[in-house]
Parts: structure tokens; sequence; C-alpha cells
């Protein structure tokens, strides 16, 4: 019996040592078990660093990708929070002047004797002398950009056992001055961290190849237009030969696992060439009825796997696989100043946001999906991303989750002045272009690229350049030049605009500006913003000591932006103008969270309501702070949804009810690709002290993404000078899709366009909304059920207004347990809801359990003028006037 296992185990070690040496595809991505230390406190040579006997006794251990910053506050090098009041500053340290060391062991598996290998660098900040077991592989003249893949051969450096990489990383040089590195900029977001983002900010890989490699695949689809029912596919890769010989090959390819194409490729020594397969030339490419990748809420975002092969002789050589989504995105022009973008021959109206990473490049998976989720949530499709590109692991998800992604270079620093740029800069520029074109071209959710952000590249050679590349790699997708209005010499207008506002404008800007010369609702603004932000009491004291929570104070100042933005004064002067003075923090915050609310519902919404006619799209500035900031995001760093973000959330509602401010018109916007008939709308006009003083339903239809204009508002008598507006959509069935409160006042928002700025139009006259301080109060009762609990919590919260007025600005959170911390993230369905006399409201709140800490969710209301006295259910916090009085 015992021979008999002998033999058995005998015959397994030979397969499994088989099925190794066989092992087609092999890849190393260098992710953990890193060392780095400053060049000086540990001034030894590379020759030494890249030796397997030399000590890092001393050295911290690092993650890749990370910047020397962000390695330091791994390892908690410093006793500060350097987000917390001014610590920021504290970071200065005369070591970051200077070279970096990232050092790595690793061994290849016996299985890659033989084989070609290939070191893969993608995104050193900004160059680096690269050591490779006692040898400098490739100097810093060799390597240097953030956003290259660079391959190098080092078959002939790898040894059996352990081998050592030391990168030593030279930081930018003042890349947000015209004369810089071609390295990761900011602008006026934030302040720059010292280091200025010096470090290995993407992926380090080791991948082998058996004489021949196949790289980059590409999918490209045509359909028939208007015709979705057949797909034209082309497929492209680019094959190497790695050997100094002559090789005959064969290009296997299958799209997911039944379309079969193959082709015979002849190599020269060394050569590397794209590999074509036309829909022409193998009629198996055309495919009727296919999967096809469609944006969120348009259908669902399909993918499909191509797998290619390469085969020497009779054996896989290499192999490579990936998703890709069968969609053709196009662009026209509907006038000089507006380009309209069309999925799979369906325009889209393009609402979203900027996204901006840690402003140390610290990645996190989880934090990636969980902030994709909450852009969903919001209803939108599409980020923005200038010139901070992300992993592979975050397009990735905008992939599975349907997010359209605009990306491209950023300004407003060396990047944005290419007419000063040297030969060596010219250089880094084009190989950036082409490692990015192959990086991007296969993702499904890439829509368009940009060769410039607030202006074309104002050295015509240099867009040639790109667009050169751009056709030669067969980027599927629109270019454009600039994300502003400017003109190309090269490639003309781009269709979009970057007019602002950066800073607070009210609500009735976006609908009023008919000069077509500023921020509102026409062409595709890029990006634009009511300006700040402010988060909630409970993330402000997070990052702002309790002594400092005032907008006069230094701290507070400090983090807001720079240059222009570096106070929120016109946010306050508007916010005690229009809801009376603020007398305490917490009064301050529950105004601003109105006024954040109402500003970004009204920007979203005007651009739905003119889509397609002058407006193609709007993205807000931004979507996220890289670091915890006061202006300019739809939730704040720790991930709280509060005004801003339900303000945007209502607005992008597929099926939507919605005011014009303008017109005093009530409309409903259709996002979805559906015809509704039957559906009812509800208008009510309530005084604050709860009578109803106007109501009005009609029955309406609307057309698949478009516009339902319903009826005007008429004239009411005996309103009070604030007054509140219901609106409600209901579906043939009595399904409630959509409720929409507006608080309006008899003296309006005045603007003074006389005086606009690029990033500003000021205010000659304010709304009155001080009476909502004082409104009669009201109670609201509470209670919750569970009806999901895995690694998913869902709840329904039922709040009911039992009383005679309007609970006005009514706000749920989500607690882990009394007294404890807001359950982040959460997804509200609503929130900030106001309720009629007698309304009864349904919010779900989904959470992942985990992040409740095991404690049981502890829920707790508030609202403007909630009487805490009548409440019942949960807790509701305690009201003076109205408002928060500490």
């Amino acid at each position: 019996m015992k021979k008999y296992l002998l033999i058995v185990c005998c015959l397994l070690f030979i397969w499994q040592s088989y099925g190794q040496s066989r092992k087609e595809n092999f890849q190393m991505i260098l992710k953990d078990d890193w060392k780095m230390q400053s060049a000086i406190t540990d001034p030894s040579a590379g020759e030494k660093v890249s030796q397997d006997s030399f000590k890092t006794k001393r050295w911290y251990n690092v993650s890749v990708p990370t910047t020397i910053i962000a390695g330091l506050l791994a390892n908690k090098v410093y006793s500060f929070d350097p987000f917390y009041g001014q610590n920021f500053k504290k970071l200065n340290d005369p070591r970051l002047d200077h070279p970096w060391w990232f050092r790595r062991v690793f061994e290849l598996p016996s299985s890659q004797n033989g084989k070609t290998v290939i070191l893969r660098l993608h995104g050193i900040n900004y160059k680096a002398n690269v050591w490779l077991n006692g040898v400098l592989i490739a100097d810093s003249s060799q390597i240097k950009g953030p956003f290259r893949i660079i391959q190098i051969d080092v078959t002939k450096h790898i040894t059996n056992g352990n081998n050592t990489l030391a990168i030593e990383v030279l930081r930018p040089f003042n890349p947000d001055g015209e004369n810089g590195d071609l390295a990761i900029d900011y602008a006026d977001w934030i302040h720059y961290p010292p280091d200025y983002n010096g470090g290995i900010v993407n992926n380090i890989e080791i991948k082998t190849y058996n004489k021949v490699g196949v790289q980059y695949p590409l999918v490209t689809t045509k359909f028939d237009l208007p015709s979705i029912h057949i797909a034209h596919l082309s497929v492209d890769a680019l094959v190497t030969n790695y050997t100094g010989k002559e090789q005959d090959v064969i290009l296997e390819g299958t799209i997911d696992g039944k379309i079969k194409f193959e082709q015979k490729v002849h190599l020269k020594p060394n050569e590397s060439r794209n590999v074509s397969f036309s829909p022409a030339d193998y009629p198996q490419l055309n495919i009727t009825d296919p999967k096809i990748w469609w944006p969120w809420q348009y259908g669902k975002p399909e993918l499909n796997r191509i797998k290619l092969a390469i085969l020497t002789g009779n054996e896989v050589s290499n192999t490579i696989e990936e998703d890709f989504g069968i969609r053709e995105i196009t662009s026209k022009m509907i006038d000089t100043a507006s380009r309209m973008f069309i999925v799979n021959g369906e325009p889209i109206m393009l609402r979203g946001a900027a996204w901006s990473p840690d402003i140390f490049q610290r990645r996190s998976e989880e934090r990636q999906e969980q902030e994709v989720s909450l852009v969903r949530d919001m209803h939108m499709n599409i980020i923005r991303s200038e010139g901070k590109l992300e992993d592979d692991h975050f397009y990735d998800l905008c992939d599975k989750y349907g997010m359209l992604v605009m990306t491209g270079y950023m300004c407003c620093g060396t990047w944005q002045h290419p007419e000063n740029w040297d030969a060596d800069k010219r250089k880094v520029a084009m190989a950036s272009d082409s490692s990015i074109m192959y990086w991007f071209r296969n993702k499904a959710c890439m829509m368009t690229w940009l060769n410039g952000s607030d202006m074309p590249p104002t050295d015509s050679s240099v867009e040639r350049g790109y667009l050169n590349i751009e056709k030669t790699l067969k980027y599927p997708n629109p270019i454009l030049s600039t994300a502003n209005e400017g003109k190309s010499k090269v490639s003309g207008y781009s269709g979009v605009k970057m007019a602002g506002p950066y800073e607070w404008v009210p609500p009735i800007y976006w609908e009023t500006d008919t000069t077509h010369r500023y921020g509102g609702m026409y062409s595709f603004a890029t990006e634009i913003s009511p300006g700040p932000s402010i988060p909630p009491y409970e993330s402000l004291i997070k990052f702002i000591p309790k002594d400092s929570l005032w907008y006069t104070s230094a701290d507070w100042q400090y983090h807001c932006g720079t240059h222009d933005f570096g106070t929120t004064n016109v946010f306050n002067t508007a916010l005690n103008s229009r809801y009376g003075q603020a007398s305490t923090i917490k009064n301050y915050l529950a105004k601003a969270q109105a006024q954040n609310y109402e500003a970004h519902r009204a920007m979203m919404e005007a651009y739905g309501l003119n889509k397609y006619h002058t407006t193609t799209g709007i993205v807000q500035w931004m979507l996220s702070n890289p670091w915890p900031g006061l202006i300019w995001h739809t939730y704040d760093y720790y991930l709280y949804p509060a005004g801003t973000y339900f303000g945007m959330k209502k607005s992008m509602e597929p099926l939507h009810v919605m005011y014009s401010y303008r017109d005093n018109e009530v409309d409903v916007t259709n996002s979805l690709l559906q015809n509704f008939t039957d559906l009812t709308v509800q208008a009510d006009v309530y005084n604050l002290d709860g009578t109803l003083k106007y109501n009005h339903s009609a029955q309406i239809a609307v057309s698949k993404d478009s516009i339902a204009k319903c009826f005007k508002i008429p004239a009411i008598d005996g309103l009070s000078d604030t007054y509140l507006l219901r609106l409600q959509l209901s579906d043939k069935g009595g399904s409630v899709r959509s409720i929409n409160w507006y608080w309006s006042a008899k003296t309006m928002d005045k603007l003074n366009w006389q005086k606009s700025t690029w990033y500003i139009t000021p205010q000659s006259g304010y709304a009155d909304y001080s009476a909502l301080q004082t409104m009669p109060k009201t109670p609201v009762n509470m209670n919750f059920s569970t009806i999901a609990s895995k690694d998913s919590t869902i709840h329904q919260v039922i709040l009911t207004n039992t009383g005679k007025t309007v609970a006005f600005f009514v706000h749920l959170r989500a607690l882990k347990g009394k007294d404890g911390d807001d359950i982040l993230p959460v997804i509200f369905s609503d929130n900030y809801i106001s309720l009629a006399p007698g309304e009864r409201r349904i919010i779900k709140v989904t959470y992942a359990t985990k992040d409740a800490h095991g404690v049981p969710p502890y829920f707790i209301t508030s609202a403007w003028n909630l009487d805490v006295a009548l409440s019942k259910g949960g807790d509701h916090t305690a009201f003076e006037n109205g408002l928060p009085v500490n």
C-alpha cells in the first residue's frame, strides 16, 4: 500500500511541476514588503542598496503605491494628525528635498526560468534611478513621468534566488510653475503636500514572456446606428518578439469563450507590432444581439471578456485576458458652443462631478467602491478626473457600475505651458500620452480624453503630436483639445465650457444667465459650482479645533482652497443675509446645509431642464475633497452626505418633478429611456403657519429622456413673507416617484451681472428666508424596522408629521448606538426632507453591517421647527427658536 501511495505522490508532483512549467501567463505585482528610507538618512550607494546582503534595519515598511509622506504616515513618524487645524504645515521636512529609496526583495518561481523577464514601472513621480542586483539598469534620464508605463528587459540581471530592486526616487520640481516637471499638480484645490507627491504612485510589476508576448488588447465596436442589433467588432493587440531571432507565431483570440479567431504573425528580431482583426475579414466578429454596455440608468453595464494567446510552435507562449464593453461612444456639435455625446445611438445628458484622490495619493479598494457607490446614489453618470489618474481597480469599478469617465491632462502649472517645454519634456509628454492611450483605450467606462484642461495646448505641434499618437493607437472615443470654451488652432472648438462660477451664487442664477458668457444653462460645463460645501458639525470637529469653529478663524480658512478661494466669505454673507445672522456654529451649520442644498439642486435641475436644447452636460467642481475641506465637494472627506449631497441626489432623480425659478413653472424631467403616460403632478403651497394656500394637480405624459412642461404657479393672495412649495409626481399605479420641496420669499435674490468675473457673479440683493427660524413647532414621530441584515443592513425608518405646520428640513442620522458616531458611509433613500401636516414618509437606510461595529443602530432626527416634547419614537434633537444654538 505504501508503494502505491508513493507512486501516486510522485505522479502528483510531476503533474504539478508540469502544470507550473506550462503556466502561460505570469505577473507579480510588487505591492507589499517594500522598504523606504531617505538618501540623507542612509547615504549608501545604489550598488550597495540593491544587494541582497544590504541591511535595512532602520528603514520604513511600506506598500506600493505610496508617496514619501504617505509612507511616513503609515509608519506613524508624525505624532500629530496632519489634517487637524494647521498641522499640515508641520510636514515640511528638509529630507523631502532629497532622493528617497524604495527597496523590494523578490523571488521568481523556478517555472519562469528561461523566460524573458520584464520590469514594468507604472507611475514614478517624478524620476528615478533603478538598480537591480547591484546594477544600474535605468537612470533618471530614462525614468521620469508619473503617467508613463516603462518596461525594462531585466532578464540578464535576474538570479535564481533573491532579487533586490532599489528605486531611488527624485521628487518633482515645481510642478505648479510654468517651467517645472510634468508631474501631479493641484492648482487652487488645496495646499500642496511638501513632497509634491514624490514616490511610486501606481503599480510596479514583474511580467514574464516565453519568447513572444501580447499586450494591450482593444475591442472597438461599430453599430449600424440607430440599430444596435448587430455589433461589428474590431480587435487589436500589441505583439512583441523578445528574442534576437525571427519568430512565426499564431495570435489566437476568443470572446466570452465562444467567438474564436486567429492570425499568423511573422515578427522580426525584437519587433513590436500591432495586430488587427477586422469584422470584414473575420465574419465571426459581427455579433447579433450582443450583450451591450450601457451607462448607469440607461441600461445594464454588460461586460464581455476577451482572451488572447500567442502560440510559438505547439506551445502557448503568453496569454492575456481583459473585460471590455460592447458600446459605441460618439459626439457631435449641436451649435458652435455645445457638444452632445451619444452612447449606442442615444444622446446622453451627462451630469456628474470631478474626482479627487487623497492628497497623499493613498488608495483603498474599499474606499474607491464606497465613493463610486455614493456617485451612483446621487444618480450621476459621469466622473471627471483632471490629471489625477487612478489605478485599474478604480476604472474596473466604473466599468462594472456603468460610470462614464472624462479625463485628461491638467491645469495649471507646467502641463499647461508646452510653449516652454524643452525636448526632454516633450519626450516625457509624448511617452505619457502613448502609455495612457494603451492603458485606457479598452476600458468601457472611458468616454472622452482631453489633451488640455483650462486651455488647448498652447503649442500646436504638441497637440498634433498627441493627436497622431491617439490616432495611431486607435483610441476609440471622442478627443477634445480642452475643457474650456477656447478654440484650438488645430482642432477647433471643443463644444464645452468652464466659464465658472466657482463661488456661491443663488438658485436663480442658473436659469437667468442669458448672455451665454458665464455658468448658466448652456453648453457642457466641465467644471462649475456654487462654491463652498460646509460639512456638518460631526465632521468639522474632526479637523478644526473646537475653539476655532467659526468662519473667521485661521483654522477654518486654512481648510478652504487657496488663492481666490481661501475663505467662505461670499457664502457667509449670503447665508446671514438670506437666513438671518448666525448666532452659533451649530446655528450656522444648519443654515449652511439648507443653502448648500438649494444651490446645488438648482444648478443640476437647470441643466437638466434645458437638455439637448442648449445644454448637454454638467460636471460639479468637485465630487470629493483630497483632504478635509470646506469647499467644492458633494460629500466630505469622511464620506458624510450632507446638504449638498441630498440637493444633488434630489435634482438628478431619473423621473423628477421640479420648479423653474425663472418661469415660476412646474416641470417634469425624465432621464430614462422609457415613455411615461398618466403621470399625476401635484403642487401645494403652504404658509409657514401650515395654512394650505394653493393646490393644483394635472395629468401629464413625458417621452423618454425629455422634459414635460406642466403648469405655472399663479399669483397667490395672502402668502406669508416666506412660504413653501411641495411638488409630488405619481405614476399611473399611484406610486410616488418624486417629492420635492422649495422655499421661496416675496423678497428675492438679485444678481449684479455687470460685475461678473470668471468665478463669481455677485449679488445686489438677497432673498429673505429669516422667518424660517421662527416657524411654529410641530412634532415628528419616528419608528423603524430592520428588513435585511447580512453583509449589508437595511432599515426602514418611518417619519410622520403629526402637527399642523410643515416640518421643515428634517434630517435623519444613523448612529453606532446612542451617543455614538455616525455610521459611515451610509445610503439614505432621501434626507433633509420636509413633511406636510399629517404627511408620512418612509426612508430606507443602507450600510455595510461591519461599519456599525456590532452596535445596534440608533436613529436621531432634527428639524428647524421640531417640537421635541411631543415627538415620539427614537431620539429627536432639541432646538431653540427653530435652530440649534450651541
